[in-house]
């Protein structure tokens, strides 16, 4: 977002900031574009500039959302002796509930399955890129990487799942511990 014109910039993070107050309030299928755009004091036209609807938005804020994740993820790696993984799943931790709900349900919605194949595609170009070092010589070995990126990133989307409905039972910190010796029998 940082090589975008500052007007753009700022019409991003208010459109970001607030359909996450909204989500606060109710569930995706019941916010309208118009309620986002007054949320974010843009017109509707300026919200049609940038999105055909509030799917591809939403596309738009579940990719700015994997940014942020992944990004601290890397900038952290080296100076928090930590696995990748870890750190991804400590962020999503810290997500709201109303965010992670969103996008747990949209495994569930058919509707919004067909919109979210980009997300996907892009939630493996960045493993695949970051986590796997790019494109390997050794295709065999490359394939394995992907398939382990991918089954550990679905491991953890559960795992943040599961610790969203039970953590009136358990601790972060006991969380972390968990998942990090479940991540332990998958390498």
């Amino acid at each position: 977002m940082e090589n975008l014109d500052l007007r753009i910039q700022k019409t991003y993070k208010s459109l970001i900031e607030n359909f996450e107050g909204l989500l606060n309030e109710k569930e995706f299928e019941k916010i309208s574009v118009t309620e986002i755009c007054d949320a974010a004091m843009i017109r509707r036209p300026t919200f049609y500039q940038h999105f055909l609807d509030k799917y591809d938005f939403l596309t738009f804020f579940i990719k700015h959302k994997m940014n942020l994740v992944f990004d601290y993820a890397f900038q952290n790696i080296n100076e928090k002796e930590g696995d990748f993984f870890v750190l991804v799943f400590e962020q999503l931790l810290n997500e709201s509930d109303n965010v992670l709900e969103l996008i747990f349900s949209i495994q569930m919605n058919s509707d919004i399955m067909l919109e979210m194949a980009s997300v996907q595609e892009y939630g493996q170009k960045m493993l695949r890129t970051h986590v796997n070092g790019g494109e390997s010589k050794n295709k065999l070995q490359s394939f394995v990487n992907e398939y382990k990126g991918q089954i550990i990133m679905g491991v953890t989307i559960q795992s943040v799942y599961w610790y969203k409905n039970n953590k009136d039972k358990i601790g972060t910190e006991e969380m972390i511990k968990l998942y990090k010796r479940t991540l332990e029998k998958l390498k």
